[in-house]
């Protein structure tokens, strides 16, 4: 499969496919009655109040008085209880590692930088694991973590089982990275790749608001992608839909990383370490960086066109690591221009076309998603 899990987090075993709709719903609008939750859901008065009941019990749900609402009778209040469940969020990139704790709300509690030395996978595990012990230390209940989401900067092979990253995460590759994941956290582990953990992130507290299918446009080290259709994560067949590099690369055309901004910026005369430090200590006014935002821009308004011939999605999103003000200015820059749409127009009428927003989340969206992944409000993803 696509997505891989050592073993169903029970929390999730236990809920049947109707809870988890529902769960996914309240988190979606918040605390709502229950006659609105009958609207919104399209189940009947009976089934709404049995499922909350039985949620309820679980303790994922707290019921409060009724409310008036219309001409109606009062209905009672139902909202998720956030400290029901907690999850654990792994990213790992090729220079840079990020864990975060969600409660069931999608709220990210803490978060913390567990980057090491040559991102060495043992080094990293440790300080997630350490991350984790000092803050169920600190008052949160270890019986209610249900599981960990780890991200990987990587590619799937081996059917969806192994996860094949760039040089810099050598020590990461092609192992069985949940079953030793598992056996440190002693935890329910997911594996997901960067990029689809990053569009799930978007989807849940970004542009996911207004926009059920999306492809999402990772900038990191490197440059890759995921899909939401019709809001769910699509991972396609072995777990690589949006591998947008590969199409870059096939037509020969420049993919605008941020290790190749600061490249760029190096040979212009500024000296940044790292992507992490490009991203710190980022300047609009850099010397070379007006060349990178046409290069780049031009590379994403192909692939948009592309994109939205091949899939028809709402909009295509700039995110991963990218800077706001940079995300806001290639997305300017990107855009398909009327003149591109007139020219494939039939009877004065052109076909639509995706347009192109920054993302919503600001470099955060890969260890939300990978948090995420063990929750139960994540609606199941769709293969190709």
């Amino acid at each position: 499969m696509a997505i891989r899990a050592q073993r169903i987090p029970a929390a999730l075993a236990r809920l049947t496919q109707r809870e988890r709709e529902l769960l996914a719903l309240i988190r979606d609008v918040g605390p709502i009655t229950r006659a609105a939750l009958i609207q919104r859901s399209g189940l009947s008065g009976p089934a709404v109040f049995r499922a909350t009941e039985e949620l309820a019990a679980k303790n994922y749900l707290a019921i409060g008085e009724p409310v008036a609402s219309g001409r109606g009778q009062p209905s009672n209040l139902v909202g998720l209880n956030p400290d029901a469940m907690f999850t654990l969020g792994l990213s790992v990139m090729n220079d840079f590692a990020e864990a975060a704790i969600m409660d069931l709300t999608g709220a990210v509690r803490v978060v913390a930088d567990v980057s090491a030395p040559g991102m060495r996978r043992a080094d990293v595990l440790r300080g997630a694991r350490d991350f984790l012990e000092t803050n169920i230390a600190d008052g949160l209940p270890r019986a209610a973590f249900a599981g960990v989401g780890v991200a990987l900067a990587a590619f799937f092979v081996a059917g969806g089982r192994l996860l094949n990253p760039a040089a810099a995460l050598d020590d990461w590759a092609l192992i069985d990275l949940a079953e030793e994941v598992e056996a440190l956290f002693n935890l329910p582990v997911t594996i997901d790749n960067i990029a689809n953990a990053a569009a799930v992130g978007e989807l849940m507290l970004g542009v996911g608001a207004q926009f059920s299918s999306f492809a999402y446009v990772n900038f990191a080290f490197g440059f890759g992608g995921g899909m939401v259709i019709d809001g769910r994560p699509w991972r396609g067949v072995h777990g690589n839909a949006g591998e947008f590099a590969g199409m870059l690369n096939d037509l020969g055309v420049f993919v605008p990383s941020l290790e190749s901004l600061r490249l760029r910026l190096e040979a212009a005369g500024v000296a940044l370490g790292s992507v992490t430090e490009l991203v710190e200590r980022f300047d609009p006014a850099w010397p070379a960086l007006e060349p990178w935002v046409q290069d780049a821009a031009a590379s994403i308004n192909l692939l948009a066109r592309l994109i939205g011939a091949a899939t028809d999605v709402e909009t295509v999103v700039l995110g991963g690591r990218l800077p706001p003000a940079l995300g806001l200015r290639l997305a300017q820059a990107a855009q398909i221009s009327q003149a591109e749409r007139d020219a494939a127009a039939r009877r004065g009428i052109s076909r639509p076309v995706p347009q192109v927003v920054p993302a919503a989340i600001s470099s955060r969206a890969s260890v939300i998603g990978a948090a995420a992944l063990s929750m139960p409000f994540l609606r199941a993803s769709e293969k190709g």
